[in-house]
């Protein structure tokens, strides 16, 4: 019987991988298979749409025009079915065992929100994918020389690689290329805010889960692999800017995280718990 789990891929210009993210969905063993899968069509100029509408087991929704990565999800969480919900990247590959153990981790927290898997590149090296709330310094750290400098590399490892566990671990932010969208994260926090077009909407949608008292958790016995690049990386072009827009709103909705100081007194909190 399939998980009662919908996956929502939006593709844009994907062709070259989104074949690979639908086939490992469709390959899994019944007992893990996702109720259904939907790709949202952000006005591709390839064949996306038509790869896409191959498979019987997709149910395809074209946008007229790119609307954004945030509402493009959005438009498929509105067609979902299932009660948990999977945002996936059209450049993942999803592993057998990866959907079971978060659904079972799910079930087992009743206050997690949202859900990340370990997600490995495609030589099996572990990507960087629970990270802290990003500062102004850590964004500045990444994208300037100074980021080569020792101490930087040091305070970057601890930004972009806060767990060391091969355990479950409550964390500030999970990857946006996968994640699990619980039943009670959708009545408690909702959809990703569509005020970001492209970039920090993963990052936002984590903070309002802090704010409504619910829990991030990155969940490291799931692996997915993930094909991708960052295209901000890629020189000054339209993914860089909308990389700059989405951190100037970002930072304006919450300045606490211009310094790094969201979020401190609730760690401080559970490390006392603890």
């Amino acid at each position: 019987m399939p998980l009662d789990l919908s996956v929502v891929i939006t593709s844009f210009n994907s062709a070259t991988t989104l074949e690979g993210t639908i086939d490992s969905l469709i390959k899994l063993d019944i007992s893990e298979s996702p109720h259904e899968i939907i790709v949202v069509d952000n006005a591709s100029s390839d064949n996306s749409a038509e790869i896409a509408e191959r498979y019987n087991q997709v149910k395809l929704l074209q946008n007229q025009k790119n609307l954004g990565l945030a509402r493009a999800n959005n438009i498929g969480a509105a067609e979902a079915a299932a009660g948990s919900i999977l945002f996936l990247n059209p450049d993942t590959v999803i592993l057998p065992g990866a959907l079971h153990t978060l659904m079972d981790f799910q079930d087992r927290q009743p206050n997690a929100a949202l859900l990340g898997p370990m997600m490995i590149d495609t030589s099996g090296n572990i990507q960087s994918t629970a990270r802290t709330c990003p500062s102004l310094l850590d964004i500045m750290l990444r994208r300037t020389l100074l980021g080569k400098l020792p101490c930087s590399k040091q305070h970057l490892q601890k930004h972009l690689n806060p767990v060391n566990s091969d355990r479950p671990y409550r964390v500030d932010w999970v990857s946006g290329a996968a994640m699990w969208l619980t039943p009670a994260g959708r009545a408690g926090v909702g959809l990703m805010s569509e005020k970001y077009f492209l970039y920090f909407e993963d990052v936002q949608w984590c903070m309002r889960a802090a704010e409504a008292g619910m829990d991030v958790w990155y969940v490291p016995e799931a692996v997915i692999r993930h094909d991708g690049q960052r295209e901000s990386a890629d020189g000054f072009g339209k993914a860089l800017w909308f990389h700059l827009r989405s951190m100037v709103r970002f930072f304006s909705e919450y300045p606490c995280a211009v310094t790094g100081n969201c979020g401190k007194s609730r760690k401080k909190e559970e490390r006392k718990d603890g």
